[in-house]
């Protein structure tokens, strides 16, 4: 009997937007980032310590084919000019069908912009770029740490 594979695959990832599969993203590109700052101090050449000072937003570019009547604005979650003012956050996931594991979820996501094109002779597809507050993967959720500030404290 041959072993299950486990190295994780595009046919394998289904993309969900805000609870829905969403099968058109042919790529998904994601990344987080700390911000670390180095101590410097007299008498030594490198740092003495380097320093966590924060988390930088989660950065998410998408990759889809571009199919009539669903657009970035309906297939990406992407608020119109007159609905900025009142979109709410929305999250993104990837989940792993074989398994079926959650692999990546993005919480506290705004659709931040996309773009399009067409080529002769050639497949139209459109990009579209998130940013996340937190991302989680199947080693756990994360959060912030108990008694960290939120934007209603004090109301």
């Amino acid at each position: 009997m041959a072993a299950q594979q486990q190295i994780l695959h595009g046919a394998r990832c289904q993309l969900i937007i805000n609870g829905k599969k969403v099968g058109l993203f042919s790529s998904i590109s994601y990344g987080v980032n700390y911000d670390v700052q180095p101590s410097f101090i007299l008498g030594r050449y490198s740092a003495a310590e380097l320093t966590y000072t924060g988390q930088d937003v989660v950065s998410v570019n998408a990759t889809g084919f571009r199919v009539v009547d669903n657009g970035a604005y309906k297939a990406a979650g992407l608020p119109k000019l007159q609905e900025l003012m009142n979109h709410s956050e929305i999250s993104l996931a990837i989940y792993d069908r074989q398994t079926g594991k959650q692999v990546m979820t993005v919480v506290g996501v705004r659709p931040v912009g996309f773009s399009s094109g067409q080529s002769a002779r050639a497949i139209s597809d459109f990009s579209v770029n998130f940013l996340g507050r937190i991302l989680s993967d199947e080693s756990g959720d994360q959060g912030e740490a108990t008694g960290a500030a939120n934007l209603d404290d004090g109301n």
